[in-house]
């Protein structure tokens, strides 16, 4: 390939993503390859994850002039026609311009034996009428329409019946990116004003109490406010979970499954900078991510350290309130992570996920006691804790199963009924669902991620 190409670009990242599957490592390390900037960047990008988010209506519209399916052409062609027609479906490129680029491909990927037929598919599947499809069935329908693996869609149509394809096609956070302003750096609306007059498209405050939405041209972090420490990107939903601590200014507070960090970084701005921040996972590798958010944003009293939840680590201090962000399905963020749309759901790994989460919190109930004070195993990869008489606990996940939501919590109070759930004095946006066991966020419902979360506290003995 000769000088920077997106459409090659986001074929080549395709391909490679249909084989490996980890759809953010892959596109960035082709764009750096390709060294593809500015808008042949974000086009490259665009292309490459509207496909993935599309990819299950793109499938059936171009098997219906493939006798043979998509699955016997070779892969670089089979990802020219996705590309294609999804540039001509979802991203109003004129559908001559589409076509003709498509053909151009082939010959830049050493594939113009393919060329006719390219040209003779894409203009039959640019005009497609999908309101005249036929489906087997309801589940079939929401894997088409809605662009979803079949576990998936019978998963949504089994838990949200009436809005499973309003889940599937639903942009959370209106397809902008949501950003949380830093305090040492001015307030959210001094940050707007910031981003406007450096080139964002937009940028207002959002539904979570001190968010921001904005549009940016290219990526957030090629912002120089971004790399100036002004902000750090983080879901609506996800601050929301954080909001959620009350962590207040000289508190000791612990975050497990910490990395990358956003949520140790809005933890530390409701302390003030004030108190002791231990930001915790499982690996260097990840804490590392967490060490350079903070040493960006320039907060001084966040403690990033590698320990293993799962595990009793007697070097972590009480607490006043810990966060886990628990690792999950991630069903709640179909939007921003597309390939969990075609996410294998098997009853006996989703079974193993439960029974995991459950031996360990039986484990580390029994095992605590032994220690001689109060610490308790929550819910999560890391969720080792040690909770101070009337402690708050938070738990998050962002998936909408109710298994590792509602379920969990129900279970883990039962077994622990020295925990009692509370309401947090935290505004939640319209829309969310607060029950019993805790408060859910549905895309269609709140406008944001998909997401869970559930305040505890500690009972004072």
């Amino acid at each position: 390939m000769s000088g920077p190409n997106p459409r090659a670009a986001a074929v080549a990242a395709l391909v490679r993503q249909e084989q490996d599957g980890f759809s953010n490592l892959i596109l960035d390390a082709e764009l750096r390859r390709q060294k593809l900037e500015g808008r042949e960047k974000a086009f490259a990008s665009a292309i490459f994850y509207t496909v993935l988010e599309h990819q299950g209506t793109l499938d059936y519209i171009l098997s219906r002039f493939l006798p043979k399916g998509l699955a016997k052409l070779d892969p670089q062609v089979r990802e020219i026609l996705r590309a294609a027609l999804a540039q001509a479906r979802y991203m109003q490129v004129p559908a001559s311009a589409a076509v003709n680029e498509a053909v151009k491909l082939t010959r830049t990927f050493r594939k113009a034996s393919a060329s006719g037929l390219v040209n003779a598919v894409l203009r039959r599947a640019i005009g497609y009428d999908l309101g005249s499809a036929v489906f087997a069935d309801e589940v079939e329908r929401l894997m088409v329409l809605g662009s979803a693996g079949r576990d998936v869609a019978a998963f949504l149509h089994e838990h949200y019946p009436d809005e499973a394809l309003d889940i599937l096609t639903h942009t959370a956070d209106g397809g902008l990116t949501s950003l949380r302003a830093n305090p040492l750096k001015g307030t959210p609306e001094a940050l707007c004003e910031k981003l406007l007059a450096s080139g964002a498209k937009t940028a207002a405050p959002g539904l979570v109490p001190g968010s921001v939405l904005a549009r940016f041209e290219g990526s957030p972090a090629e912002s120089g406010l971004f790399r100036d420490g002004y902000f750090h990107v983080e879901g609506q939903a996800s601050q929301l979970a954080a909001l959620c601590v009350e962590a207040k200014p000289g508190d000791t507070v612990l975050d497990l499954c910490a990395a990358p960090g956003g949520k140790s970084l809005l933890l530390i701005e409701e302390m003030g900078d004030e108190g002791r921040l231990v930001s915790c996972d499982v690996s260097e590798n990840r804490v590392q991510l967490i060490r350079k958010a903070v040493e960006r944003m320039g907060f001084a009293h966040v403690e990033p350290r590698v320990s293993d939840g799962t595990k009793p680590d007697a070097d972590l201090p009480m607490a006043d309130a810990i966060l886990v962000d628990a690792p999950c399905s991630g069903l709640g963020i179909l939007a921003k992570k597309p390939d969990i749309r075609y996410k294998t759901l098997e009853k006996a790994r989703h079974d193993e996920l439960l029974a995991t989460q459950s031996a360990i919190l039986d484990t580390a109930a029994a095992h605590l006691k032994e220690l001689g004070y109060t610490k308790v195993q929550v819910l999560g990869r890391n969720g080792f804790t040690h909770l101070k008489e009337g402690g708050r606990l938070v738990y998050s996940t962002c998936t909408i199963d109710p298994a590792e939501n509602e379920e969990q919590v129900r279970a883990f109070v039962g077994r622990h009924p020295e925990f009692r759930v509370v309401t947090p004095d935290v505004r939640f946006p319209a829309g969310m669902t607060v029950g019993d066991w805790g408060a859910l966020s549905v895309p269609t419902r709140t406008g944001m991620d998909g997401f869970f979360l559930c305040a505890m506290q500690k009972r004072d003995s």
